[in-house]
């Protein structure tokens, strides 16, 4: 389905009755080949997926000031240079900067163009989905993460976000009341679908089976759009992990992440909803500045961005469930947004080298080498967690957050 574009056109009245016949049978009707097209009021921008303002003429600039305080922001201007359009937008946009607002020219080949409204639909969706998100946080984060935390207040402020506390109690009954045959079905679905079951045993599957039930089921009551959970606390008490459960969750669209984490967490929810990539939250666990190569680890990862998995027992306390994914050689991105306020982030990316199978860490382990200078880590990291997710999308992610104000970590 093509997007809607609502142009309200700015037309000068000395050039009335000739301009719009003109540049309909030009720069529009290009546009008509890639967009359905509606011609809109300031006051009606409903039922469009993106509105543009088509500067038609000079002498425009007065009319745009009386209709500003009623345009979708940040505005998109859009010109082809004839009849002084383009000198009338350089005026207008310069006006919007001084106000202190952002805007853009869309001007070139329709190509340019194109990929210019796309980008600015793409970004204006995500916003929107982070203004109505909501991330469950179960339990607090964990003790050893003490530069990971969010200023719930300022996230919002800046994304829209809600963080809403979830009491660990909460998931500890829930796991304690599920029942055994949808945790049986659960597991025997998942050791199916594995290369191979290691270390754990059928019960061991089972039990980490009724986490993710118990998980789903607190979804359904809080409606959340990604969740962390204090997962070390349920080795204690209950003997198993929250490995296979945020997997799973992660292949339903479900964004989970471990210890708590609440910058990471929400960095694999701008992922997604940016991207569509699902994402590997990983620890950092060796570092090799002379090749600019990086292993990263954990015990847990989405299955859908495996090519298989070994169900394995969880790597520091060597009881329930890990997953050792194995994931194919390829680009990358490296990603993190933190900061208390969610405004700074790192970006890289890199090439996926091999798949280790090394005892002396988490069980999926990826050795990487960055585009990027890896003294990062070593430098200025933002916490420990990071992410890697296929391909390559710095270009999109670095405009999207400086769009957003964000500040970027070298």
């Amino acid at each position: 389905m093509k997007l809607k574009l609502g142009i309200i056109t700015l037309l000068a009245a000395l050039h009335e009755g000739v301009r719009m016949e003109e540049s309909s049978g030009n720069i529009i009707s290009e546009l008509r080949k890639y967009y359905d097209i509606d011609f809109i009021n300031p006051e009606d921008t409903s039922g469009v997926d993106l509105t543009i303002i088509f500067v038609a003429s000079g002498g425009t600039e007065n009319y745009f000031k009386s209709i500003y305080q009623k345009l979708t922001k940040p505005v998109i201007l859009l010109t082809d240079g004839m009849q002084n359009s383009l000198a009338a937008s350089l005026e207008i946009l310069a006006w919007i900067k001084e106000y202190g607002d952002d805007s853009i020219i869309l001007h070139g080949s329709i190509e340019e163009i194109s990929s210019q409204i796309n980008y600015y639909y793409q970004a204006k969706n995500t916003r929107k989905r982070l203004e109505e998100a909501v991330i469950g946080v179960v339990g607090f984060p964990s003790d050893w993460l003490i530069a990971s935390d969010v200023n719930y207040i300022d996230a919002r402020r800046k994304w829209g976000v809600t963080f809403k506390n979830i009491e660990l109690d909460e998931l500890s009954n829930q796991i304690e009341n599920m029942s055994n045959y949808k945790a049986e079905e659960t597991a025997k679905d998942f050791i199916n679908r594995a290369a191979s079951l290691k270390e754990p045993d059928e019960k061991d599957v089972k039990e980490g089976a009724k986490v993710y039930l118990a998980l789903k089921e607190l979804h359904d009551k809080y409606c959340f759009d990604a969740v962390t959970v204090r997962c070390f606390e349920l080795l204690s008490k209950h003997k198993t992990t929250g490995c296979l459960a945020l997997s799973l969750l992660n292949n339903e669209n479900v964004i989970s992440g471990c210890e708590g984490d609440c910058q990471t967490v929400f960095s694999m929810l701008l992922l997604y909803l940016l991207t569509g990539s699902k994402a590997f939250m990983a620890n950092p666990s060796h570092i090799d500045i002379e090749k600019n190569e990086i292993i990263l680890a954990h015990c847990t990862i989405p299955t859908c961005m495996t090519k298989n998995y070994d169900i394995r027992s969880h790597f520091e306390s060597r009881i329930g469930v890990g997953i050792q994914g194995i994931v194919e050689e390829g680009r990358v991105t490296i990603f993190k947004c933190g900061g208390s306020k969610l405004d700074k982030y790192f970006l890289s990316s890199g090439q996926i080298l091999e798949n280790l199978n090394e005892d002396y860490m988490c069980r999926t382990q990826l050795k990487i080498r960055l585009d990027n200078d890896i003294s990062y880590f070593l430098r200025n990291p933002i916490a420990n967690h990071h992410l890697i997710i296929k391909g390559d999308h710095t270009k999109l992610i670095n405009r999207f957050m400086q769009d957003m104000g964000c500040c970027r970590i070298m």
